[in-house]
């Protein structure tokens, strides 16, 4: 009787195995989506992309709009707080931004003061605009250049066009600097970026 018993338990067995199919796989794990660097006032865009639109960018104090064309990059310190490059047929130009306290004659002086003029260069160039009912400083400096903080050597038939522009407590400074040809070039560009500013009271 037994063994009769096992027999059928055997054969249950068996039957059971074969019913049961291939094995389950598991289902996929989902992934989440890729965060997007975007942001509301257009100015978080991968760094090393060129912008095929003009973009807005805030700062404190100021926002202003960046051209189409313009690269962005990472800063190479604090002090700056954003950089873009621009490719010129003379030549690769760099435009720089940031903050600080201190007084605009003070900063405009230490720009002068990064270029030695040839005898063929022009003289310094300074003017009054207005930005959004305030007057900034806009400067035009052209010579050999070098950079107190960059480091490097010194650049001949250099460049730079600098904007000073007064944001409370402290100035908001927008600087190109490169060839002379390259940034003359963007000249009416740089004007506008600095024109057209929107100031937060």
């Amino acid at each position: 009787m037994a063994r009769v018993v096992g027999g059928v338990l055997v054969a249950l067995s068996l039957l059971g195995c074969e019913s049961a199919g291939p094995p389950k796989t598991e289902p996929p794990v989902p992934t989440a989506p890729a965060i997007s660097t975007s942001s509301s006032t257009g100015g978080g865009e991968a760094k090393g992309t060129v912008a095929t639109e003009p973009i807005e960018k805030a700062f404190q104090g100021i926002t202003l709009t960046i051209p189409a064309g313009w690269e962005e990059r990472d800063p190479p310190n604090d002090i700056i707080q954003a950089e873009y490059r621009i490719t010129a047929p003379a030549g690769a130009v760099r435009v720089t931004m940031s903050s600080a306290g201190g007084s605009r004659e003070a900063n405009i002086e230490r720009w002068r003061g990064q270029f030695t003029r040839g005898p063929n260069d022009p003289e310094p160039q300074q003017e009054t605009v207005a930005v959004d009912g305030e007057e900034a400083i806009v400067v035009e400096l052209v010579g050999t250049f070098r950079d107190g903080f960059g480091g490097g050597g010194e650049q001949q038939n250099h460049c730079m066009l600098g904007a000073v522009i007064p944001t409370g407590p402290a100035s908001f400074f927008v600087k190109m600097t490169g060839p002379r040809e390259a940034v003359l070039e963007h000249r009416d560009a740089f004007r506008e970026l600095v024109t057209t500013a929107k100031l937060k009271n």
